[in-house]
């Protein structure tokens, strides 16, 4: 069975530009959050960890305690909504993945259940460096992992990284993010230039 769910990291503080809400802003009239909820329709249980708004379609919201703790402390308020056996496979994403589509997350999913030794699948940018807020994990072990690390406060995601054995997908460009004021006016300029 390879239902799955998916984590969506959104309580970020978006410091690089001028502390907006990211999953606010919007590529070609699609806020980011709705653009990674589209690409994740496919699983059965969605959840956004981060401050409720409207969204493109029903999920389940929560957040880390405190608020601002660390994206590892985010991810942990998430899967704590997920029953493994029912979502023995979920989705982490970040919210300002602008490229992210449903076939990168196939993909993912696909190359982890075909890699029967592996927990987790990760894209790998054309720098080589793993994105674990652009992967796929086996939810029971994912879970164990974040509970041995913890206190989370703080952590890098690196730090789950290693506890896990992990196969690596090259990345066509999912995993690209939108941190800088640059790199989001470049995702709306290509955005605008391809409207029909």
């Amino acid at each position: 069975m390879t239902h799955l769910a998916a984590v969506v990291l959104a309580g970020g503080t978006g410091e690089r530009l001028g502390g907006v809400d990211k999953g606010a802003l919007e590529i070609g009239g699609v806020t980011l959050l709705d653009n990674v909820l589209r690409a994740t329709e496919s699983a059965v249980l969605t959840v956004v960890v981060g401050d409720k708004r409207p969204s493109a379609r029903e999920v389940e919201w929560t957040r880390e305690e405190p608020p601002g703790t660390g994206p590892l402390a985010a991810l942990l308020a998430g899967v704590e909504l997920l029953d493994p056996e029912v979502t023995p496979f979920t989705g982490v994403f970040a919210t300002d993945l602008a490229r992210l589509r449903e076939p990168d997350v196939q993909l993912l999913l696909e190359t982890l259940v075909a890699t029967t030794d592996a927990e987790a699948a990760l894209f790998v940018d054309a720098e080589g460096r793993m994105q674990p807020l652009a992967a796929v994990y086996r939810t029971t072990p994912l879970i164990t992992a974040l509970r041995e690390l913890s206190p989370l406060a703080g952590k890098p995601m690196r730090a789950l990284v290693r506890s896990l054995t992990v196969v690596e997908v090259p990345d066509r460009g999912a995993s690209e993010d939108c941190d800088t004021p640059a790199q989001l006016q470049a995702l709306q300029d290509q955005a605008a230039a391809t409207r029909p």
